[in-house]
């Protein structure tokens, strides 16, 4: 019936677009015909930012938000929400300039479901301005949502149908309607679809004492089916107050349901091809999360030589329920002895963010111009878990690992940035201030004791990019500090259950991790761009595997002492190889060393890694385009870990139909099934070899036709809300 269901949304909603526009009330000129065409560049290089326009391309604006993220060039995104830029991760997603309110699980849940037909363009900020947060390690990703500039009513139906192992089907409709004073839009979109995920990990234990392995070996192997459904709703008005002055409302909700069921069977050895026990463990998990946001802008423009202010206030509400059911059967190899063992576990929590900013931009002439901003925030969070287990036939309360955790969190920030342009010198010089006070609660009970914390922190980020231009070409040089706050999930000291030799658990000690950003680059026009990177981290937040009682592994991020990434960056764009041929290519070389102690001893994680992508457009005339991706990356440290090389190929066929208004396209992801996550973990006590697969390779169809009249208005600039929201992972 799901698959059914899908098709038919495909069908009604393939990526059909009907605008109502005002009716011209122009007198008629009697201009017969008026055709302009323009070639839309899919990749744009400047300074401070790469652009990509998912318009442009026959591949990436199909599927999801998530696929075409993940097609983009040096980024990965891996299943735990965690995001790689150049090689490095701690990166902000902003939507609109906006946070995206999620991290972890939640933010690829919310990229999974939102499709890729919604966005416009998406900017890879590697060097933020001060007015941006200072939280980020590696950059910024600015996903950019299609905007309606048509007065008068437009409506927009799209829907995307792909099959792999699974189906997965969006379906959304927007409408907008623009008057004189006011622009009225709203939206809904709707996504269903099941996923899988393989995971196996091959452990060899190891005596710390002697660095030999002691002969004992761990075989676990898990399959996970997920069925997803998510309903996203926004809704909001601008009003026009004055031409210069504009009032804004707006109301976002995003309600996400995913049951996930799995098996993991894990095997003992102690002697090679030989099972000395073996546990069998079923998980059925359930959870349900609602994201409600609400905000209010302010926009007044003073004059026209660009003096503006803007303000704005946030208030976003997230609330989660995860109930979770695991039964093992454990079986004695010598004896055959078998024993059964339940748990269940109900975990719920809700969290308030209030935010609000003003921002004040003061030109003087063509020359100088000063912003300036001041921001506050506030968060409260409040989680509990529950766990049962058999005890004597029935279900007994386990307060060993059941808890409760509230947490508050209040940051004042203030900026300045000063920008001067003297010919052929452009500068750009900021400095930002945030101060952070944090306060924390564990409540105890029979077992255990309870426990609070308590962090107060005030950092300084300067930032600096001077541009040198040389005719057509520019050098330029930029410094930034940035800091990454831990993920309130990754503070959160509650127990995740995997399995009973995998556990997961928060750390209340962890501390922000600082970085030092320098970069030297040359640039041509906005096709070419060659550049040299320096990155320093200290305190940098890892995810770190030990071993604890009964071979038990506990997965938990760490605080290592520091880490450095350095390497050359080359990107091209819209380069013409014949005239139906155009290529972009990115490659680096990175190098992560990580260092940290473990009992005492110094431990090092170094690795050279290359990651390159080459991006194929073709246009063959009489309607008809194409286009062809590889990616790839090699061996790199990410910590403890080595993660193995990987490569993807994708493409997708297009054909102008009906007078170029509408488009047929057929594409194609991870065609190979090359995109496995592997990765090697080595810890004083053991060995591990971690392979996982996922739903990658799928093939889609797609179709779309336009139907466009009316003239255009003008779009009002507005900015900014919660950002501090990112970190939600709970």
């Amino acid at each position: 019936m799901h698959r059914i269901y899908l098709s038919i949304i495909s069908i009604l909603c393939l990526s059909t677009n009907l605008l109502w526009a005002q009716v011209d009330t122009i007198a008629d000129q009697k201009i017969q015909e008026v055709v302009v065409m323009a070639k839309l560049p899919s990749v744009q290089i400047q300074p401070d930012k790469t652009t990509f326009r998912l318009d442009a391309s026959v591949t990436h604006n199909q599927g999801s938000l998530y696929d075409a993220l993940c097609g983009l060039p040096g980024v990965i995104v891996n299943n735990d929400g965690t995001i790689i830029l150049n090689g490095q991760s701690g990166v902000n997603v902003l939507m609109d300039g906006k946070s995206t309110y999620l991290s972890g699980q939640e933010l690829v849940n919310f990229l999974k479901s939102t499709p890729a037909t919604t966005a416009e363009k998406i900017d890879l900020i590697t060097h933020p301005s001060a007015r941006f947060d200072a939280s980020g390690n590696s950059g910024i990703i600015d996903i950019h949502s299609r905007k309606i500039k048509l007065r008068g009513m437009n409506l927009s139906l799209n829907g995307n149908f792909t099959q792999g192992r699974y189906s997965t089907g969006y379906g959304s409709a927007s409408l907008n309607y623009r008057r004189e004073k006011f622009n009225v839009f709203t939206t809904y979109s709707y996504y269903q679809g099941q996923e899988f995920d393989e995971l196996n990990i091959a452990r060899a234990f190891i005596d710390p004492r002697t660095g030999e392995e002691t002969g004992l070996n761990l075989n676990q192997n898990s399959y996970r089916r997920d069925l997803n459904k998510t309903h996203y709703y926004r809704i909001g008005l601008d009003y026009y107050i004055t031409n210069r002055t504009t009032l804004g409302f707006t109301f976002n909700g995003n309600h996400h349901s995913k049951r996930r069921v799995g098996t993991m069977d894990s095997y003992f050895q102690t002697l090679k091809d030989q099972s000395d026990s073996t546990r069998y463990t079923w998980n059925d998990s359930q959870r349900k999360t609602m994201n409600l946001t609400a905000g209010v802008n302010f926009l007044h423009k003073f004059d026209s030589q660009g003096k503006v202010l803007d303000a704005s206030f946030d208030y976003l509400r997230f609330k989660y329920n995860d109930g979770q059911f695991q039964h093992d059967l454990f079986q004695d190899g010598t004896s055959n002895r078998q024993k059964r063992d339940s748990l269940k576990g109900l975990m719920n929590g809700i969290l308030n963010l209030y935010t609000g900013q003003v921002n004040l931009v003061l030109p003087h002439g063509d020359k100088w111009s000063l912003d300036a901003g001041v921001k506050t925030s506030f968060v409260h969070l409040d989680n509990s878990a529950n766990y049962t287990d058999i005890w004597n036939g029935k279900f007994i309360h386990n307060a060993s690992i059941s808890n409760r955790f509230v947490y508050d969190e209040n940051i004042n920030a203030g900026y300045l940035q000063l920008k001067a342009d003297f010919k052929p010198l452009h500068i750009e010089a900021g400095l930002r201030v945030e101060n952070t006070r944090v306060t924390g609660k564990q409540s105890g009970n029979s077992v255990q004791r309870d426990s609070s914390f308590t962090q107060r922190y005030t950092n300084v980020f300067p930032t600096l990019l001077m541009l040198f231009s040389i005719r057509e070409s520019s050098l330029s040089l930029f410094y930034g500090r940035r800091i990454v706050r831990p993920d309130y999930g990754d503070l959160n000291p509650f127990i995740y259950i995997f399995d009973n030799y995998t556990y997961e658990q928060g750390n209340t000690m962890l501390k922000p991790q600082l970085s030092d950003n320098l970069e030297l680059a040359y640039i041509h026009k906005t096709l070419f761009k060659a550049s040299f990177f320096f990155t320093h981290i200290h305190d940098v937040i890892v995810k770190s595997f030990s071993l604890m009682d009964d071979n038990r592994i506990l997965v938990s991020p760490a605080n290592y002492s520091s880490a450095f990434s350095l390497g050359p960056r080359i990107s091209t764009s819209n380069l013409p190889l014949a005239s139906f041929w155009d290529i972009n290519v990115n490659a680096s070389a990175i190098y992560n060393h990580f260092q940290w102690l473990i009992n005492g001893e110094e431990q090092i994680s170094k690795r050279l890694a290359f990651v390159g992508g080459l991006n194929n457009q073709f246009s063959f005339g009489k309607g008809w385009s194409a286009e062809l991706n590889v990616s790839y990356r090699s061996k790199m440290a990410a910590g403890q870990a080595l993660m193995s090389p990987v490569w993807q190929m994708d493409a997708g066929v297009k054909k102008q139909i009906l007078k170029g208004k509408g488009s047929i396209q057929l594409y194609a992801r991870d065609i190979f099934n090359t995109y496995n996550r592997n990765m090697n973990v080595v810890t004083p006590d053991q060995k591990a070899y971690v392979k996982e697969r996922e739903s990658q390779s799928v093939i889609g169809i797609s179709f779309s036709y336009r139907f466009n009249s009316g003239y255009n208005a003008k779009e009002s600039r507005r900015k900014s809300s919660i950002d501090e929201s990112k970190r939600i992972n709970l």
